[in-house]
This record gives C-alpha cells, structure tokens and sequence, in this order.
C-alpha cells in the first residue's frame, strides 16, 4: 500500500508513519506495532488541511481524536541527516552547518543529537517561529571518511514542522543539500556524481531502522573498485549489508559511481555526489558536491530548467533513468530562438549528459520517471565569474508545492550573492509573494514552450525567506549563491508524492487537495470558473480554489499521494 499523509493529533504532535484513507486506516508507528482506525466519525475543513475524528479499533472511547492529513513534503519533526568526505584545504578545517528554520507561528522546539555514537557530545537544544533561522555547527569528526562504514547519523527532532539544510564547508569547497524527513524517504535510489572526479566520488546510505537490508548494485564503471571491510567490489557487482537505525555507509571510488542502484527493505536516506569536483572546462578550481536524493517513487516526468543566474559559461545537466528504454524531449528558448533535443536511455540506471547555453530555459519531459540534475561549472580563468561547482536537484513539475519557507547558508569568508529561481503559471506570475511583497517591477519572465508556465530568478538577502502565491497555485523554486571560488544550490522545497504507484479512483475531488485528481502531472491546476482552463477535455476536474457556484463530478479518476 502507498503511503499518503503524515498525521498529526489534536495538540498538533505528529504521529510519525504512514496515513490510509479509507473506510478502515492503519497508521505504522515508530516502534512498529499497528495501530487501526476502526471507524472515520466526522470530518471538518478540506483540502489538505481537513481533519478526521477517529475512532480507534479495541480503544476506550476517551481515546477517539482528531487528526489531521497533511501531504508528504520537506517538512517534517524527524530526521537523519549526514555529511560526506569534503577536501581540506591548508590544515584549516571547517565544521559542517545545519541551517533550520520553519513556517509556523508558534515557538517550535527542537532537539539534535547524534545517538549512535555513545560518547557523542553532541546534544544541542533550541527554539526557533516563522522568520528565524537557527545555525548548528557540528564537530568535523562527523564528517565520514572515504568508504565508512559508522554510526555517523545526526538526528533532528522537533515538536512541529522544520524545515532544514545542511551545508558542507571546507575552505573554496562546499555544497549544501535540502534534507528530507524520515517520513518521505524510500527504499529505491540510483545516485548521481560528476566524472572525472579528480577527489572522488561519493555517496552515503543512512539507515532509519533496526535490521534493514541494503543491496548496492554497482554501476559498469570501467576501473571502478570499492573496497569495504577488507573485500573488494567492482563494476556491476552487488554490496549486500544491514543497517541499523544511525548507521551510515559511505562509498568512495575515483570512478564514476553515478547509477549505482540502492534497493533496501525499510526506508533508508541516502546522500550523493563528490568529494571535490571540477566541473566542464572552464577552469581548474573545484568544489565539494552533494545533494539528498529523491527516492524513484518521488521522481517525476516533466520539469522546467532555469540557467544559473549571471552566468554565462553554459550549466552541465545530467538525466538519469529508473525504467529501460526511456525517451526524453527537451523544448526550450536561447534568447527567442527555439531550441530541441531528443534523449534517449537504453537502460534504468544510466543516464546521459548535456552543457547547455547559459540562455536556455526549456521543459524537458519523459515517457517514464526520470531524476534531472544541474551542474553549476567552473569559475572561469582570470574572469570575473564569480562562482564555482554545485549540484542542484532539478524538482519535477509534479512535485511543486503552493508555499516555501528557506535560508540562506553562509560563505566561508562573508556572505554568497543569492538568487531564488522560480516557476510559476503565467496568468498567475504577478500574485507570487516573496516575504509578502510583490517580486521587483524589473523581474524578467521568461516562457516555458509547451506549457502554460514562466520562469525566472531574483536576487534574495542573506537570512529566512517565505514564498507562496495569492492566488495558492504551486511555485517550482531553487536556492543558488555563489561567490568567489563557491557556490552551492539546492531545491527550496518540493511535494515528496509517490508518483509512480499509479492513479487510483476517488469519489470526489477536494478543492486545492495538492492532488493529480486527473493524472496529468500536475497538482490543482485549474481555476475552478466552468472552464477547460488545461485544455485536456474535462472541466474542473483538478481546481485550487472553490466556486460554490460550480458543481463537482462524482466521480474522478486521481493519484493519491
């Protein structure tokens, strides 16, 4: 069964698991007994936001509550996070970062501690409400070395919805990656590096529970060997292991560990990329790589790229494949000149590369899921430049939410120019909101082909943003700085939807349910005015907002997150 909605009771403590809606409910808690829901007695609100009264199977009545449903996403009160192998540049060495921040009013409390290491000193306590952004410094022996295998997860718990970054720092060497909750990761990843890899390339399997299975196919690699716990491992060769719950495994090797294909019984968090890389050819100064990845059953179909802003030597993209045989078309415009590219992959795992211009801003979409990555390249030779490697996760169009909240990191040495790189319906452009207020009179939009979109970029200060729309549709968005000799970039946030179990049947459509209620990749899309406003057919068939005035289908065929 599909996972749907995280839950939470009436004092709004989440109950970590899995939320079924359906006549009979099941919720799969921490300590992994079952708890069932005998009976849905009443619900109120709608949409994402509705709450059920339950009355729970073999309990005393006094325990009936109510609990709200809310769609996975990167917010979350748990989780695990690591960070990997980074270059150390003349003795001086710096402490990765954990960046936190939230969306809501209320004090939240939040705890870190790294309780698979039983001399750890590392207990940290603090609060934080909607604008604040707090910072923790973890102690460098944290960091994993070369192919690990430890006890190195860090666990964040808070008693309401965070959001978090973590940031790997060394001097002219770091990347940061949006950190995903317990409750959103998977058991199928393919990870991604960038080759050749001058300092390795990396990635670090997190394990959530106790007794959990890890299978590591390793990619066709030409001279790839890992050697881990005294055997070694090449191309195509399998790594079977346990993990339990704060264990952390990092793989290194020279080669190109890109495709490596991780299967596990129970959900597990993985981190991917490089040591230090130097991306394309336009210089010779590197940078540490690094992203949380999307589990396969979060990948998406169709997405939009935006250039990395201010740039002008081209980005670097690589798409990688879950499924055989999968096409892929990118449409997009230079400047006002149409631009094409027709991809193919023959099989899951692999991927293929492309440097596109620095003007290009395309949408790109698959036949079967696919995962997109962006690579910021090289600070330019004796230019002016100023920016270096990084790796972004390009989020799908079926994954954009309606609301963000995120911060920007810190530079080793000051602070990052930062841009915040959006996509947004086109009709509804002027009602984004950053910080509440209107984005700049001077803010260039640019058109999506084949889509009813727009993209584009603004410069953002140092410290908490918020975004969201007024008229509540979803927003794509990405978090880029650079400076001189860094630079790092990372989703702001994005829906964690299983997209890729299927559609399932629905009585009825919720209004602005953050639902694919008519399964063509994209959530709440239409305007809800009696009108056929995707142009697929139905009308109102999927609507972010509410007309009273106009009547519902009964029946509606939609996925289910």
């Amino acid at each position: 069964m599909t996972p749907l909605y995280r839950i939470k009771d009436y004092h709004g403590k989440e109950i970590s698991g899995s939320y079924y809606q359906s006549e009979l409910q099941r919720i799969n808690v921490k300590d992994n007994s079952l708890w069932k829901i005998e009976k849905v007695i009443k619900t109120k609100g709608r949409g994402p936001y509705k709450q059920y009264y339950i009355k729970w199977l073999n309990w005393p009545t006094k325990f009936n509550s109510w609990v709200k449903a809310r769609g996975l996403d990167n917010k979350g009160t748990e989780f695990l996070v690591a960070f990997m192998d980074n270059k150390v540049l003349h003795g001086h060495d710096f402490k990765p970062e954990l960046f936190v921040t939230t969306d809501s009013r209320h004090l939240v409390h939040i705890n870190i501690s790294s309780p698979g290491i039983s001399s750890s000193q590392l207990r940290t306590q603090f609060t934080v409400s909607r604008g604040q952004v707090h910072l923790v410094q973890i102690d460098t022996s944290y960091r994993l070395d070369h192919t690990e295998s430890s006890q190195k997860a860090i666990l964040i718990q808070s008693d309401k919805d965070i959001v978090v970054y973590g940031v790997n720092r060394e001097s002219h060497s770091d990347d940061g990656y949006l950190a995903l909750p317990t409750d959103a990761l998977g058991t199928e990843y393919y990870t991604i590096s960038y080759s050749p890899s001058y300092y390795y390339t990396l990635f670090t399997v997190i394990g959530v529970y106790n007794d959990t299975s890890v299978s590591i196919h390793l990619p066709n690699t030409p001279h790839l060997n890992v050697t881990l716990n005294g055997h070694n491992y090449h191309r195509n060769q399998w790594i079977n292991l346990t993990l339990n719950r704060f264990s952390t495994l990092e793989i290194s090797s020279v080669a190109d560990l890109t495709g490596s294909h991780i299967l596990s019984d129970k959900a597990v968090g993985v981190l991917s990329g490089n040591k230090k890389a130097v991306v394309g050819n336009t210089g010779k100064s590197r940078d540490h790589l690094v992203e949380m990845l999307l589990p396969v059953s979060s990948w998406g179909k169709k997405f939009v790229t935006i250039p990395i802003p201010e740039r002008h030597v081209g980005d670097i993209f690589r798409f990688l494949a879950s499924e055989d045989n999968t096409q892929i078309t990118v449409h997009g415009l230079i400047e006002g000149k149409q631009f094409h590219d027709q991809i193919k992959i023959a099989k899951a795992g692999h991927y293929v590369q492309k440097e596109y211009s620095s003007g290009l801003y395309s949408h790109v979409v698959s036949d079967k899921p696919i995962t997109l990555f962006q690579f910021s390249m090289t600070q330019q030779r004796g230019g002016n430049d100023l920016a270096d490697p990084s790796l972004i996760t390009i989020p799908p169009i079926e994954q954009y939410a309606a609301r963000y909240t995120f911060t920007t990191p810190q530079y080793s040495t000051g602070n990052y120019t930062n841009y915040f790189m959006f996509v947004v319906k086109s009709s509804l452009k002027h009602g984004l909101r950053l910080d509440h207020h209107q984005l700049p009179g001077n803010t260039i939009y640019h058109h999506i082909p084949g889509t009813h979109l727009v993209a584009g970029y603004v410069k953002v200060s140092v410290g908490t943003h918020s975004v969201t729309n007024v008229n509540h549709t979803v927003i794509g968005g990405i978090l880029f700085g650079m400076a001189r000799l860094e630079s790092y970039g990372f989703p702001v946030g994005l829906l964690l939807k299983p997209l890729n179990s299927g559609c399932q049947r629905q009585k009825a459509m919720e209004y602005g349910d953050e639902i694919d209620n008519d399964c063509d990749g994209d959530v709440d899309e239409e305007e809800c005015d009696g009108k056929d406003d995707d142009g697929d057919g139905h009308i109102d068939e999927d609507c972010r907002c509410c007309d009273p005035k106009i009547s519902i289908p009964n029946v509606i065929v939609g996925r289910r997150r």
